[in-house]
């Protein structure tokens, strides 16, 4: 599953997610939390963790700045996770998920990076064969320097995946090979309907990967392709990245033939980390049950 592809994963939003478990919430109670779990975060590294487990090789860029940016370099060595690190002013953001009958979660803005920052990230930036550019985007950074970020990393790598949100999602359908919104992303972005919305992104050329939720996921080409898994019970924060994960540790070294089965990969991952706590996470066994459960849709 693309092992010996060299994968970069780009984010200017990573995060320290911190998860609360316990067995009820009701505003304006006071709580006793039962467990809590705190994990390097944020779109990009919840990429960076899973492509480590499914073996493919990967290294992360990211901005880090303050205590928060130390602790999850250092978290992210004992992971073995390659990163390749900016340091910026800003202290990095967390990421509170609240765990009860249902999940609650509080995402802190994306910490500022400076254009001299962001200079120095891109400067570190190597050719791959598959970059994937994902999370939010600081509002220190407007649309079109975003733009020209992409270019500039889409020169250099053969495959580019980008997962964000509102302009900067109209922005990328400009240069990446494919776009991987979640249906509210998508409407919002665009101010469609569905059918107009996939359109819109598709006009440069992007192929998009749909995620809707219990519903599966489709990918939008020439021809529309889609699976479903069960539904499952969990903490859904984290999902949509293990399914970029997934879907890219099968395409990249393999070709884009290998589209229907590293969709169905994805799907398949992206329901087994619902079932865990942490973020992102899975198990191999709850992969390997759901694997032989995807239907196409």
């Amino acid at each position: 599953m693309g092992a010996l592809s060299l994968i970069g994963v780009v984010t200017l939003s990573p995060a320290v997610d911190v998860t609360y478990q316990l067995a009820s919430v009701q505003l304006g109670e006071v709580h006793r939390v039962e467990t809590v779990t705190k994990a390097p975060g944020g779109k990009g590294l919840n990429v960076a963790r899973v492509l480590k487990k499914l073996g493919s090789r990967a290294v992360l860029h990211a901005p880090l700045g303050g205590a928060s940016g130390l602790w999850i370099k250092d978290q992210l060595a004992s992971l073995e996770v390659e990163v390749v690190a900016t340091n910026i002013a800003a202290e990095t953001r967390s990421a509170v998920a609240i765990v009860a009958q249902e999940t609650s979660v509080f995402n802190e803005p994306a910490s500022a990076i400076t254009e001299t920052e962001l200079v120095d990230l891109e400067s570190k930036l190597a050719s791959y064969e598959f970059v994937v550019v994902t999370g939010s985007v600081p509002a220190s950074v407007s649309v079109e320097r975003f733009g020209k970020l992409l270019e500039s990393i889409r020169q250099k790598s053969k495959l580019l995946l980008v997962d964000t949100t509102g302009d900067y999602l109209i922005a990328a359908s400009k240069h990446a090979d494919y776009l991987k919104p979640n249906l509210e992303e998508l409407l919002a972005a665009t101010g469609l309907g569905q059918e107009q919305a996939v359109a819109k992104l598709r006009e440069h050329g992007a192929k998009v990967i749909l995620s809707l939720g219990n519903q599966g996921v489709e990918l939008h080409s020439d021809k529309r392709l889609g699976f479903r898994a069960p539904s499952q019970q969990g903490n859904p924060t984290g999902a949509g990245d293990a399914l970029t994960a997934g879907f890219v540790s099968v395409l990249a070294g393999s070709g884009q033939a290998l589209e229907p089965e590293a969709l169905r990969f994805g799907c398949a991952l992206s329901a087994a980390s619902v079932r865990s706590p942490i973020a992102g996470d899975f198990s191999e066994q709850d992969l390997t049950e759901l694997l032989a459960e995807i239907e196409e849709a």
